[in-house]
């Protein structure tokens, strides 16, 4: 399922609810935890990625108390920031992306897409006001297109396989690092 919300209150409960006992989560832009919190007694892993100075400090000391939370600060568009999650989870079950107040909802769209299209997950809950908006704004008129879609946290027809780009790096990546076939 991919959950798009813009109130804050309503992505931290909605992200709450779609991590389940035993998730690897991968949550970008959580600034200073308050949606980590409340979801890493269940969670195996979760992997927080923020770049911000304020969030990395928060972070720290969160680390010191869950064992099963790991921060990297860097920017999420960076592929250098993708291998460094990469390095620690293959595949995560629940992604989340808080680019809320973001202006420019293709640069929130991009940044979800390239994530999810290597880590795969189950469930995708986005934060972002542009892509809440255009989401009701819009009304498909394409009969091509199928009118219901499998559960998935990402876009399995039109992101099955990785981007090009992206492609080539993981599999140079794949020489230093065990990167299972299906990713790259």
């Amino acid at each position: 399922m991919i959950s798009v919300c813009y109130e804050v209150g309503r992505y931290r409960s909605v992200l709450a609810q779609a991590v389940r006992v035993g998730d690897v989560v991968v949550e970008i832009g959580p600034h200073l935890g308050q949606s980590t919190v409340p979801y890493l007694s269940k969670a195996k892993v979760a992997v927080a990625v923020e770049k911000g100075v304020q969030g990395e400090e928060a972070f720290k000391k969160l680390v010191e108390v869950h064992s099963n939370l790991f921060f990297v600060r860097g920017d999420a568009r960076s592929f250098e920031t993708v291998k460094e999650v990469f390095s620690r989870v293959k595949r995560c079950d629940v992604l989340a992306v808080d680019m809320g107040g973001g202006r420019y909802p293709d640069t929130v769209f991009k940044v979800w897409a390239l994530w999810s299209g290597v880590f795969k997950p189950r469930d995708s809950v986005i934060r972002n006001r542009g892509v809440a908006e255009f989401v009701r704004r819009a009304k498909v008129v394409d009969d091509s297109l199928p009118a219901e879609f499998a559960d998935g946290g990402w876009l399995s027809s039109y992101g099955r396989s990785t981007p090009a780009a992206l492609k080539k790096q993981m599999e140079e990546f794949s020489f230093w690092v065990n990167v299972p076939s299906d990713v790259r």
